[in-house]
This record gives C-alpha cells, structure tokens and sequence, in this order.
C-alpha cells in the first residue's frame, strides 16, 4: 500500500520539474533569483503557519496545504515567462493591468501536469490555487485574496519583498576590491550588479559613519578593514537575504521544496479527483 501523500508527491515533483518552474532558476530581481524568493515565499508561509497554531495537524483542519504548496511555486511564473515573449509590462503591471494573463498562465500549466500525471485536482483546490496566484499582490494587484491560503502567500510574498529581495552585496566588499586597484564598472562586473548599486552600498557606509566622500572612506577602511553596511533595517535586509541565497545555492530550489515539512500532511483523497469520476466526465 502507498503512502496517503503519494500522489501529491508525483504532482508536486511534475511540478518543479516543469520547464516553466525550472525558468525562474534563470531570472533574478534585485539581485536574488526568483526561484529563490519562491522557496522564501514558502518558507514565510510555514513559519506563519507554525506561528498561529499549536502544530501542523490542528492547522491542517483549517488550511489547505497543498494549495498554498502549489500556488506558492507558481505565483511568480510570469516573472520568467514574460522575459521570453515581446510582453513589455513587467510581472508587478500584469498582475495590475493583466490578471487574466496570470490566472490563465497558472490555469494552463495546472492542466499541463494533470494530463501528464493523470491525476485531477480537486475543482475547489484548483480555484484556491488559481485565486492564490492572482491576488498575490494585495492591494498592489487587481485582485485582493479572499481565502486563508490566500492571505497567508500575500503577506509571505509582502515579507520577502521588503526583507529579502535586496542585493546582499555590501560596502566591505566593495571596498576590497578598490583598494586593490579596481574602478567602479570593473567592481560591478565582479558582483554582477550595476554601477547604481556600488555607489548606494558607498553612499550608506559613509552616512553611518559622516564622512565626506569615497576616499575618506577608503582610508578608514585601510585602517579598520570593516566598516558599517547601512542602518540596522538595511544590515537586516542584507544579511538575511544573503542567508537565504546561501540556502538555496547550497540544497537547491527543487530539494528545499520537495522536502518542506507540509507534504507529510498531505492526503491525497482530499486533494484529487477518484480516476472514476474523472473517466464519467470525460465520457
């Protein structure tokens, strides 16, 4: 007899071993791919979850963990997607000005791994996992999330928005670099990051630290090898996004999800279809 989870585990693997999935490995934003604000996504998610009930198996009576599983992998497709075609709004203006574009997108690859596993979502779950990816924005987006699950991925992707999608690249490594020689556009090219963003990590360690210009700066640097980043939210922000990515490049996107504590609470009758009422439809 198979586990209660697996077919949820078939799904949820054909899932993050899609294409379109596998394309958010190749794009970042600000700094940090988006296979790595995915996981991040997911990870808020759970920690909230964890926060507001005594264990997994008292919250699994009130939230659909598969759904939040899925629409979390898929809430930012477009963001990889939309860098392929001729589409000139970004990801934030679609779900603005597009959703239709959003909701069809996630709806199409829902279909995609269903005809590939065989297995039939539940119409109730599906609609959840749609609305979740749609209304991901809040009140930045068109639509405004109208579900638990829903809630808890929008102030999950809120989270990492503002914390985590950051540059972790900071003035002391900067720094480093030209005071062995390097200019700005060739320290840029090192961290593969503009020009814009060595001159704001400069500009905020010589506020924290009031001095005039760059060259004051790299005399102090010289003297003490280390100054301050930014304030204490910057510092925040730097040093838990560069955690994150460090977790993410070390385990791998697919492995951190397909291991995340959710699965074992899957069951996979609440979630599919039984195949029999699947073949009366079709017929």
């Amino acid at each position: 007899m198979g586990k209660a989870n697996e077919k949820a585990l078939e799904f949820i693997n054909v899932l993050v071993n899609n294409d379109m999935v596998g394309e958010l490995e190749n794009h970042d934003d600000q700094g940090v791919k988006v296979s790595a604000h995915t996981y991040d996504v997911l990870k808020v998610s759970i920690d909230e979850i964890r926060r507001d009930y005594s264990d997994f198996d008292e919250a699994k009576r009130f939230i659909d963990f598969f759904a939040i599983i899925v629409g979390v992998i898929i809430h930012d497709l477009s963001k990889g997607s939309i860098r392929k075609t001729s589409e000139t709004m970004s990801h934030s203006q679609m779900m603005l000005k597009k959703p239709d574009y959003i909701m069809k997108e996630a709806d199409s690859l829902l279909t995609e791994v269903e005809n590939q596993t065989g297995l039939k979502i539940k119409e109730s779950i599906r609609k959840n996992i749609t609305h979740i990816v749609v209304s991901h924005h809040g009140r930045w987006g068109k639509i405004a999330p109208n579900t638990r699950e829903a809630h808890i991925v929008h102030r999950a992707d809120m989270y990492s928005a503002k914390y985590h999608r950051i540059n972790p690249i900071g003035a002391n490594e900067i720094l480093e670099a030209l005071c062995m020689g390097e200019n700005l556009v060739e320290v840029s090219k090192r961290f593969m990051c503009t020009t814009g963003v060595i001159k704001d990590r400069l500009k905020r360690a010589k506020m924290e630290l009031r001095l005039k210009n760059t060259k004051h700066l790299i005399n102090y640097y010289k003297k003490t090898r280390k100054v301050p980043i930014g304030d204490n939210f910057f510092t925040k922000r730097v040093k838990e996004t560069a955690k994150l990515i460090a977790a993410v490049d070390k385990k791998g996107f697919k492995k951190l999800i397909l291991t995340n504590q959710l699965l074992d609470y899957l069951v996979d009758s609440e979630i599919f279809e039984p195949a029999g009422e699947e073949n009366e439809r079709k017929n």
